[in-house]
């Protein structure tokens, strides 16, 4: 599959209609130097990235980080996901010979068991219903998958953005680390690790035997 795949969706939600008509000027709005940004950002979990052979990234935008992934894990099988019809397809203007599809978090298009690693990288906060996210995210993953969400900013930082921009955007918040660590342990989430730093935020998660 190398070319887009849209949903008929009738009644887009407000969040879907944000960022279909933000696509055009998405990119415009980071820093000039921003692939070398998420490239130095990534590094640390190459060893992460490399264990897996099928990742799947859940709300790629612009499909910035698309490159990104490739660089670092060139032998996986990457699909790369997203609410919004626009925002992929200038994803797919960016790398052509992308897997890309149009999807909800809350109901994904891959069998059951399908996945070793999902990224989520700037997207959870967007996620209206967080545990039913999860919960779905941990039905693709296989025995022992793993999910890694991912903030290149703080905490501080992405909320106060989200919480300007108004609506639809002011109540998709990252939660303090102690909030999301408890989110990822009571949804049957194991080794959980939660770094909610000045300069990042990681939340780290294995599907748990009993799950």
């Amino acid at each position: 599959m190398t070319q887009l795949q849209h949903l008929d969706i009738k009644i887009p939600n407000l969040t879907q209609l944000y960022f279909e008509e933000s696509a055009a000027t998405w990119d415009a709005r980071m820093p000039p130097n921003y692939g070398a940004i998420l490239l130095d950002f990534a590094r640390p979990f190459v060893a992460e990235f490399q264990v897996a052979s099928t990742i799947l990234e859940i709300g790629t935008g612009t499909g910035a980080f698309i490159p990104v992934l490739k660089s670092l894990a060139p032998d996986a099988q990457l699909f790369s996901v997203d609410l919004a019809h626009a925002m992929l397809h200038h994803a797919q203007q960016r790398i052509p010979n992308a897997r890309l599809l149009q999807a909800d978090v809350h109901q994904l298009p891959f069998e059951s068991a399908a996945i070793d690693l999902v990224v989520c990288h700037n997207s959870f906060p967007h996620f209206r219903k967080k545990q039913q996210a999860l919960d779905e995210i941990k039905r693709v993953l296989r025995p022992d998958g793993k999910l890694m969400i991912l903030h290149n900013n703080s905490r501080e930082f992405v909320n106060s953005i989200h919480t300007r921009a108004g609506e639809p955007l002011h109540h998709d918040l990252l939660p303090t680390g102690e909030d999301m660590r408890h989110l990822l342990i009571s949804g049957g989430w194991a080794d959980v690790e939660v770094e909610d730093a000045p300069h990042r935020y990681i939340a780290r998660a294995q599907v748990g035997q009993d799950s």
